[in-house]
């Protein structure tokens, strides 16, 4: 096991003033023991530490490892929360730490309201990002096992491009392979995009870097989400609007639809759901597809409506504690 030790103030790794971002997130604290982040796992925030240490341990499953700590100023997550790759390594509070956190929302106030400061910002974490990436490399070099042919992966949409992506694969499959027809759809960019991208994550399936499916995530606590509040009976929710989410626009190739890839990405929204407790989740199926969904563990939530690209759809609740498993199960049986 390699270990490096890095200053209180996070200098090694980089260090981000975080007096310039206060106005701007809120506080977050986590106990010694408690991960902020875990590798392999998708994220749609990032955490700048204002007081504390964590352990940020590297580990490829073989036989070489390394842990760095850092402290005050050092950014965690950011690779992820900027790319929409999965993190990179597993973070540990090593006593009491106190962070600011980061979203998407805070982000974009940041952007909108300082943003010579955020270009800084943005230069600063491209430096520390290669530093680390740089680093990792180094002392995980050739360790790592080799991805398989035709491997598949799942990212969050970060970059615009990304984004991009995930609507051209809803107008191919939406408009060009099942021939239907949305209020959203742009015949001339060949994308469906609406507002609820502003707010949602949406996560993007790739094999051998080709999209083959997509989805997306909206939290009701980051915005509004229109009349589909009352189409899927949301507001009877004990838990809305804080721990409830809605996931649409599941699409999936016609090649794909019932391989590995839509229970991967189905199993990735749950264990996102899970960790920003989300507790009751939202989604509409057609008729023929209800069957499937009840397997899961959804139930009718609300009476049927006409979807303005699905046609006919019934609105479906999952509980997201109590299914979970199920489903996660599931999926670990399917994708092996």
């Amino acid at each position: 096991m390699t270990v490096a030790t890095v200053s209180a103030d996070g200098s090694q790794l980089g260090y981000l003033d975080p007096d310039l971002l206060a106005g701007f997130c809120k506080e977050v604290r986590f106990a010694a023991g408690e991960r902020l982040r875990v590798k392999g796992l998708l994220s749609v925030d990032m955490f700048l530490l204002t007081n504390g240490e964590v352990e940020i341990s590297l580990d490829n499953g073989a036989e070489v490892s390394a842990q760095f700590t850092a402290g005050r100023g050092s950014p965690i997550g950011e690779i992820g929360f900027l790319t929409g790759v999965p993190a990179t390594a597993t973070v540990t509070a090593k006593s009491g730490v106190s962070a600011l956190y980061i979203d998407k929302s805070a982000w974009r106030t940041f952007e909108e309201r300082m943003p010579m400061l955020a270009v800084t910002f943005y230069r600063q974490l491209a430096e520390i990002a290669e530093g680390r990436q740089s680093h990792n490399l180094l002392i995980l070099e050739n360790k790592e096992k080799p991805r398989p042919d035709g491997a598949r992966e799942i990212i969050l949409c970060r970059q615009p491009e990304q984004l991009l992506e995930a609507q051209r694969i809803r107008y191919k499959i939406y408009c060009e392979e099942l021939g239907r027809t949305s209020p959203y759809a742009d015949p001339v960019r060949r994308v469906i995009a609406d507002d609820l991208d502003t707010t949602g994550h949406v996560l993007l399936a790739l094999e051998d870097g080709t999209p083959i499916a997509t989805m997306r995530m909206n939290m009701s606590r980051d915005g509004g989400l229109g009349v589909l509040e009352d189409l899927y009976g949301m507001t009877q929710s004990a838990h809305h609007p804080q721990h409830t989410g809605v996931c649409t626009k599941f699409i999936v190739k016609s090649e794909q639809r019932y391989s590995r890839v839509a229970f991967k990405l189905m199993a990735t929204a749950i264990e996102m759901a899970q960790r920003y407790e989300i507790k009751d989740c939202f989604m509409d199926c057609i008729p023929p597809l209800m069957p499937s969904f009840t397997a899961l563990g959804f139930v009718q939530s609300a009476p049927a409506f006409l979807h303005q690209e699905n046609g006919r759809s019934h609105p479906m609740h999952l509980d997201v504690d109590r299914c979970a498993r199920r489903i996660l199960r599931l999926a670990e049986i399917v994708v092996r």
